[in-house]
């Protein structure tokens, strides 16, 4: 999402930026995103364009992290994460700010309501030792009904992808967290997340249960909500939410280099299928995607966009030792280009190659070296993006030289796709940091030639000795600029993906499975032409 992430508020995050745990929810025409430590919440009635409310922390306790809100009776309401107890809020005029105190409830690490009936549930709990509990309170009153039962915990031994770390390699019990309750044909989907927001293995599983408080059964589908290769990963602690008939997954991405909560918000295609299970979609999760609400008739998850400039050639006004150029276009949001300085003669330019179509640039800004939080004022990006089908001679695509608003990850996307060969950043002024610098320069469209091959030779071979593994193995495939894992549970519920933007690979161990579970797989390519599927392989 390309919202204005704000620096974080202690000062060993100081120059790390910080949003998670997002609540969308609708209310009175509006779709409202909360996320943690973001100064107040942002409110739009058409994905594209988000005001920001801000909060101070005498209206409402903004600075806790994990909101709680559900909707009742024409109010909109809130609690933070705050164990013990903590103040009930309410507000009929959210986009305005306007909030007032209703009552003390109990409250826990990552709460989560579910109003139904006469009742109102809390899920809760962050916890590597304890378990997600509800509480039952009632719904008029607000008072507790009922002593909290135990819905879930982890199973390290049989549920692979709760594992900690960024392979699932620790040998610890994970943080099970992040509670989120869905409603779906008769059933109630209680979702969770593990094992750490540190790691790119940040997801979010869940049970299955017939009533509120359970007993819940673990989907065999899991994790639901998953994405541990591509430019940004993680998908974990988040929501789901319903647009006009279609579900959507918010998440929470984990960068994770200058503070453990160093975190990012995104949004993903969600559902569930005919047998009950429910999926979320990350496959094309850092490309472009058609936003909620706006998908054309004949659905699909985005228009057909590969990424024309991973890996491609690149030439900088200049580079500071050990943050080459090279990871401006290495598909990786935890590396960085870092200028020299931060003066307007920085730029950053990337050779598409020839027959390239440009249909969409994301600028995703880094702040190397920076010491802001969000004390200081807001920070800016003033820059040039231009276009050349020579490298000599530059049109100016956009000119952002006296842009207001605060956009760390900006994405431009045109009418219409236009040819070039070249796109470049010039630098203006850049106060977000000491030097101009780039995570990645991404550069979506199509380039004339063919997509790669098919991978062949495709196999799996399942560890003996820990069923929550298996080695996955192909031929890398000639024209690949890379691949895409799909797996699931049946060969038509490939719904997890692990995207490799690496064309040189042909082996990769997945480390999150579940055990005693049959998985199918099939690997794709891709490259600047298309994307090819590719045939489905089963492993016991």
């Amino acid at each position: 999402m390309n919202l204005p992430y704000r620096f974080m508020l202690i000062p060993e995050g100081a120059g790390a930026r910080e949003a998670a745990d997002p609540v969308v929810i609708r209310f009175d025409g509006r779709y409202y995103l909360f996320a943690s430590k973001s100064g107040g919440y942002w409110h739009t009635t058409d994905f594209a364009h988000w005001t920001h409310v801000p909060i101070a922390d005498d209206v409402l306790p903004i600075e806790d992290y994990a909101p709680a809100l559900f909707v009742q009776d024409g109010w909109l309401y809130y609690v933070g994460s705050t164990p013990g107890e903590a103040m009930l809020y309410r507000s009929n005029a959210p986009e305005r700010g306007v909030w007032e105190a209703v009552t003390r409830i109990p409250s826990h690490w990552d709460p989560a309501f579910w109003a139904e009936g006469d009742n109102l549930y809390i899920y809760y709990g962050s916890s590597p030792s304890d378990p997600i509990r509800a509480v039952t309170l009632d719904l008029a009153t607000f008072r507790q009904k009922a002593a909290p039962v135990d819905c879930l915990d982890s199973d390290t031994a049989a549920h692979g992808w709760e594992r900690p770390g960024e392979r699932h390699e620790l040998k610890r019990r994970p943080y099970i967290e992040g509670a989120w309750m869905t409603a779906h044909g008769g059933k109630y989907y209680l979702q969770y997340a593990g094992p750490g927001t540190e790691w790119k293995s940040y997801a979010d599983g869940v049970y299955v249960g017939t009533s509120p408080t359970g007993p819940f059964r673990y989907q065999a589908h899991n994790p639901t909500s998953a994405k541990e290769g591509g430019f940004i990963c993680g998908a974990g602690h988040g929501c789901l939410f319903d647009v006009e008939g279609q579900w959507w997954k918010a998440a929470t991405n984990s960068i994770s280099v200058k503070h453990p909560f160093e975190r990012r918000v995104s949004f993903y295609p969600s559902g569930f299928d005919e047998e009950g299970y429910l999926w979320t979609d990350t496959y094309a999760g850092d490309y472009p995607l058609w936003l909620p609400g706006h998908a054309p008739v004949q659905h699909s998850t985005g228009p057909e966009w590969e990424l024309l400039s991973l890996r491609r050639p690149v030439r900088v006004s200049s580079a500071l030792e050990g943050h080459p150029a090279e990871r401006a276009v290495d598909e990786e949001a935890r590396t960085e280009w870092v200028a020299a300085t931060a003066g307007e003669d920085e730029w950053l330019e990337v050779d598409l190659g020839e027959g390239a179509r440009v249909a969409a640039v994301q600028v995703n800004f880094d702040e190397y070296g920076s010491q802001l939080t969000a004390r200081d004022p807001q920070s800016h990006q003033h820059y040039l993006l231009e276009a050349s089908h020579n490298g000599k001679r530059w049109t100016t695509l956009v000119d952002n030289s006296e842009k207001e608003n605060d956009t760390p990850h900006d994405y431009i996307e045109f009418r219409e796709p236009f040819e070039a060969r070249y796109i470049r950043v010039r630098n203006l002024s850049y106060t977000s940091a000491p030097y101009f610098s780039l995570r990645d320069l991404r550069v979506f469209g199509r380039r004339e030639g063919e997509a790669p091959a098919s991978v062949a030779d495709l196999s799996v071979e399942r560890h003996a000795a820990d069923g929550c593994r298996a080695t996955v193995r192909w031929t890398p495939t000639a024209g690949a600029e890379g691949y895409v894992i799909r797996y699931g549970i049946a060969p038509d519920k490939l719904y997890s993906a692990l995207r490799i933007p690496d064309g040189k690979v042909g082996e990769r161990e997945m480390t999150g499975l579940n055990r005693d579970v049959p998985y199918w797989f099939a690997v794709d390519a891709f490259n600047g032409s298309g994307t090819t599927r590719g045939s489905t392989t089963g492993c016991r």
